[in-house]
């Protein structure tokens, strides 16, 4: 014992040799947590700065400019000097180099890199809206200093998602996609590697679609859209419930979370797909038919492995309001009831059945019903704490936008209503708009990438039965507050979603310009500048094939 710590006098009377442990543990947070606090903490103030005027939309998305302490400059940043090279095998591993001046901001210094940050942000900001990865194992793999190629597109993936997702981390977001799109373009060139159509390749691809929805054109999304659902379908994961010993997963948690993270990519992509084709009534690539599938657990279960199995899709539609989902499971339902109904339109128009057809008709109306039992379940109010969770939010504005849809197509075959019907999809367009404000008092970056087309759709609803919702409406409801409410929410959306701004183009054109928007291909050396009177966007003329 030291000579300078004296001895308990229990062990002095008892003659026993004192031994005094003088290591000490650290004390404070771990590595890398206060930078991570203080990212989080310089997000959350611009947004809170944008709601309250103090900031431009440009202003936030430039967040590093403001925030140019000396601490807050501490930016992490994910390794920049590595593209993958292909291997025949998906267990070679490769060594990656970090080189911290690979990237830089025009006025932020950048430390030496540290990639936790960013995969903490991929869990608040990335997740939410993209559940498909268990973030335990997620965690596990991406520390390792080594691993395989296919791997390391998914984490570049991942960093530019979740700098996306970041006030002020924009400046990263170019180069990380660059990283993540040149590394997992030169495994697919090699078709015959393992890696190119693994689970990891096909996750990636997701999120670059993801990406390129937010922040490019709707052609280039689509077409990486469908590189990931060609994976999935090489993959067979389809049919992972067929493929697999379900009851010894269930024995197994780590299995179980294994494949519950492959059920979860293949239902992404099978929302992902629906809500590509539904305006436009495109094919589909990922068919409901041949489904060996069960729909996807509780976010808690899934990150805490906790097995359990869920109905299959099939089961739960025909059961459907008896109980209710988890958001991401009843997302599933909901777009699925809502391509029932347009494929029911299609066959209409292809003159295969018609309104008049009794049988076709009563299973138009049996879905119609089971889209409104559904609502009921869903229904929050807009000020309801759990609204706060982003896939929560969007389920219940696909909920109402549901009921306008089958509304819509009802309206389009002209089947006779009576004048009380309109009522129904009225209340679902009135209550996307209250479920507009707290979308947009969150970040806009977590909101889910396709809630413009649901504001949208409320807003066109409202704006062409003005005349026959005059009569049947107190004097006290607005439709024009309401649609300038949704014009604001859209407004507010484009700063980090391209759909927004193109929905906010096609909501403020008058009925006339909209009609020559159209048939643009059809006028000679007609611009869209030139009919609206307002700058073009690159994204317009994509969009515009949607409606």
């Amino acid at each position: 014992m030291s000579a300078s710590r004296q001895q308990p006098g229990l062990c002095e009377d008892s003659g026993t040799a004192c031994l005094v442990n003088q290591v000490r543990s650290p004390r404070g947070p771990k590595k890398g947590h206060l930078k991570a606090l203080r990212n989080r903490i310089a997000t959350l103030e611009s947004i809170i700065n944008c709601d309250q005027g103090n900031l431009g939309p440009n202003e936030v998305l430039d967040g590093n400019e403001k925030y140019n302490s000396d601490e807050t400059a501490q930016i992490v940043s994910p390794p920049q000097d590595y593209i993958p090279n292909i291997t025949k095998t998906e267990c070679h591993d490769i060594r990656y180099s970090i080189d911290a001046s690979a990237i830089t901001s025009p006025t932020t210094p950048i430390t030496p890199p540290n990639n936790e940050s960013l995969d903490m942000m991929e869990a608040d900001l990335v997740h939410p809206v993209a559940p498909m990865l268990h973030q335990g194992r997620y965690f596990s793999w991406s520390q390792r200093f080594t691993k395989p190629a296919s791997y390391i597109c998914l984490q570049f993936a991942m960093w530019a998602l979740a700098a996306a997702s970041s006030a002020h981390l924009q400046y990263m977001r170019e180069s990380l996609y660059t990283r993540a799109r040149s590394g997992i373009e030169a495994l697919d060139r090699d078709i015959e590697s393992s890696s190119a159509a693994c689970l990891q390749a096909a996750q990636a691809w997701l999120l670059l679609t993801h990406y390129e929805f937010r922040y490019m054109s709707y052609r280039r999304a689509w077409l990486t859209a469908g590189r990931a659902f060609r994976i999935i379908q090489l993959a067979r994961l389809h049919e992972i419930d067929r493929l697999n010993d379900v009851s010894m997963n269930m024995a197994h948690p780590e299995a179980w979370a294994e494949a519950e993270e492959k059920r979860r990519t293949y239902w992404l992509a099978y929302c992902l797909d629906r809500f590509l084709n539904i305006s436009n009534e495109w094919p589909l690539s990922l068919h409901e038919e041949a489904l060996c599938i069960y729909l996807p657990v509780s976010e808690s279960d899934f990150q805490h492995s906790r097995p359990v199995i869920m109905d299959s899709l099939y089961d739960e539609i025909e059961t459907s309001g008896q109980k209710m989902l988890p958001p991401f499971a009843e997302t599933i339902v909901l777009i699925t009831l809502c391509w029932h109904s347009v494929a029911f339109q299609r066959a209409a128009h292809g003159g295969k059945t018609s309104p008049s057809d009794g049988d076709t008709w009563k299973r138009h109306t049996r879905l119609y019903q089971m889209v409104q039992q559904r609502l009921m379940l869903v229904s929050l109010p807009p000020s309801s704490p759990e609204l706060h969770d982003p896939m929560r939010l969007f389920t219940n504005m696909l909920a109402n936008a549901a009921v306008i849809w089958f509304y819509n197509i009802m309206e389009a075959l002209q089947v006779e209503t009576g004048d009380e019907i309109i009522l129904v999809p009225l209340y679902s367009a009135y209550e996307i708009v209250g479920l507009a404000k707290p979308l947009t008092r969150s970040s806009f970056f977590k909101a889910h990438a396709f809630s413009p087309m649901l504001l949208y759709l409320s807003a066109k609803f409202l704006k062409a039965h003005t005349d026959q919702l005059s009569t049947c409406l107190s004097a006290s409801e607005d439709n024009q507050q309401k649609l300038e409410d949704l014009r604001k929410a859209l407004r507010i959306l484009q700063g980090g979603n391209n759909l927004a701004m193109s929905y906010l183009e096609l909501l403020d054109s008058d009925a006339e310009s909209l009609h020559k928007l159209c048939n643009l291909s059809n006028i000679q050396g007609c611009t869209m500048s030139e009919v609206t009177g307002q700058p073009e966007s690159p994204f317009f003329l994509d969009i515009m094939n949607l409606f």
